[in-house]
């Protein structure tokens, strides 16, 4: 398919909604945070209006866009996005100095002895939820034996009952 400009008006962005404040004028903003937050916005005093006029904004800068050849980015999942392997930490002051001593104690670098806590903890999390996961099925499983173990019992004490009305019953014969 051409990737022409009803293309790219028909694509679903996702599109954040703020409540401006009164002091600021009121009413709504739109914006399509994946395509540029201060670019793509539009306002109004209702949540209709505002996407009405986020539209007529999207509109306006896709022409431009696809006239002067700029790239349009589409939408991407969580899982579609490729990361770089790098983001950076802002720790208190304390936190650092604790994990600086604990790597150089374990003889390894700041930055592995991170990457070590964080798989670590990532690992313990799927195990815990492998054990939750396990500890529920348990939990079934012995619901359904209580519910059959009552059902003998119930059983044993109706065929118990009916024996001693038997008995009972042979005596006066």
């Amino acid at each position: 398919m051409k990737k022409n400009l009803k293309y790219y008006l028909n694509i679903d962005y996702p599109i954040e909604i703020q409540k401006i404040k009164e002091e600021e004028g009121g009413g709504f903003m739109a914006t399509i945070p994946q395509l540029g937050k201060y670019a793509f916005v539009g306002d109004g005093d209702t949540i209709e209006e505002a996407i009405k006029s986020l539209n007529e904004i999207k509109e306006y800068l896709f022409k431009e866009y696809l006239e002067k050849g700029i790239p349009i980015p589409e939408p991407q999942s969580e899982e579609e996005k490729e990361y770089s392997g790098k983001f950076l930490l802002r720790v208190p002051k304390e936190l650092h100095r604790f994990l600086a001593i604990e790597a150089k104690r374990n003889s390894t670098t700041l930055n592995q002895y991170c990457i070590y806590l964080l798989t670590r903890k990532s690992f313990l999390k799927g195990i815990q939820d492998d054990l939750e996961e396990v500890r529920s099925e348990i939990k079934n499983i012995f619901t359904w034996l209580r519910k059959i173990d009552y059902k003998v019992e119930k059983s044993e004490s109706t065929f118990a009952y009916s024996k001693m009305n038997l008995s009972e019953y042979n005596k006066s014969a």
